[in-house]
């Protein structure tokens, strides 16, 4: 088909595509939906301010829980046993109020270091707390075996205004309780540190836990078999009582018999018929003769043995007795002659009281009414 017509007068009429109004209506488009514009900024920070909250209660509940934990009454018994554990005694000490003085020489760390048997672990069992009083209970690893120890703790008040604030009281310390059969004021060495006797021949020392070798530094005179003492925890047994004898060395036994010699000498070259403080004597005198160039004459000497100390010294016991004569020039009524008495016994039996570089003192226990000693 083309553009042109038959003669028939439709040629000119335009196509009924080319009339305005004869066209089937154009479908028209959908519209397009209006979106609105999220308001992303506040729902973000809506989200992200939720998220603060949770952070913050998160925050605020482990903060409240370790700040309970690290304010428990245990937290302050915990800090004193990791200290002794460690050898730390100064520090111990300053965490539990014990306060020191210069008796105290086992309470440091060189002398807490020489003792075996301390504490070396320790397991909380149990903690309780009643208003501003709480008390911890636990066991101490010690030389192998599990010393029971209780701590008691008093509230000072609150950290933060929430928390409580626990001080640990001070515990009551064991000791060593050396008692020596010696001469007062000999040296014993606890733990490698020297302390004297009293006048009673006794020492104690505060001590913490653990197991203390105790010697006696008796020089070349003396000496005593050594011993340990044992402070188990801080309120089972605190005290541990050592009692050591001590006993004459060769050289001692030697200086002793010396004295005890001196003394028989001392008596022998008395010139007197009773000599003072002696245990012989001669008797029978008659007054009606003068008596001159008076002198004892020694036979044998005493056999004596030197035993254990007592209350005043090492005891002396005669085991063969000496034998002794007394003679005289005398002059009288009846003339000229020799008067004698004798052989009588001579004991010496006593005690050492004492011995140095001097010699030994001897003090005899049979005498005439009197004592007398000699070196």
């Amino acid at each position: 088909m083309t553009d042109q017509q038959p003669g028939d007068g439709w040629g000119a009429v335009p196509s009924v595509d080319s009339i305005s109004g004869t066209r089937e209506p154009a479908a028209e488009p959908a519209p397009t939906p209006v979106r609105r514009r999220r308001r992303r900024g506040r729902v973000a920070a809506l989200v992200s301010g939720g998220v603060a909250v949770a952070l913050l209660l998160v925050a605020g509940v482990v903060g409240y829980s370790v700040g309970t934990s690290t304010h428990a009454p245990d937290r302050p018994v915990r800090a004193f046993l990791n200290d002794l554990e460690a050898g730390r005694v100064e520090a111990a000490l300053r965490t539990a109020g014990i306060t020191t003085e210069d008796a105290d020489v086992l309470l440091t760390d060189e002398a807490y270091a020489k003792a075996s048997g301390r504490v070396t672990g320790y397991r909380i069992a149990a903690v309780e707390s009643d208003g501003d009083a709480a008390t911890v209970r636990a066991y101490l690893r010690q030389g192998g075996k599990d010393v029971s120890a209780v701590f008691s703790l008093e509230r000072t008040g609150t950290e933060w205004g929430v928390f409580p604030v626990w001080d640990l009281q001070a515990p009551t310390l064991g000791s060593v309780d050396v008692s020596l059969l010696a001469p007062a004021g000999t040296k014993v060495s606890v733990a490698g540190r020297s302390v004297s006797t009293s006048d009673g021949g006794t020492a104690t020392l505060r001590a913490l836990p653990g197991t203390y070798a105790v010697t006696v530094e008796g020089g070349k005179w003396f000496t005593a078999e050594g011993a340990d003492a044992t402070v188990s925890g801080f309120s089972t047994s605190p005290s541990s009582q050592v009692s050591l004898a001590a006993e004459l060395t060769d050289a001692g036994q030697q200086a002793a018999k010396a004295a005890v010699d001196a003394w028989v000498d001392g008596c022998i070259a008395s010139t007197e018929a009773a000599p003072s403080g002696c245990s012989f004597y001669a008797y029978g005198e008659d007054p009606a003769y003068t008596y001159t160039n008076q002198k004892w004459t020694l036979g044998t000497r005493p056999v004596v043995e030197i035993g254990a100390w007592a209350s005043s010294g090492w005891q002396v016991t005669t085991t063969t007795s000496g034998r002794a004569t007394f003679t005289a020039d005398i002059s009288g009524p009846g003339g000229v002659g020799t008067a004698s008495a004798g052989p009588m016994n001579v004991n010496a039996s006593g005690s050492i009281t004492g011995i140095d570089d001097e010699g030994a003192r001897f003090v005899s226990a049979i005498g005439n009414g009197s004592s007398d000693a000699g070196t």
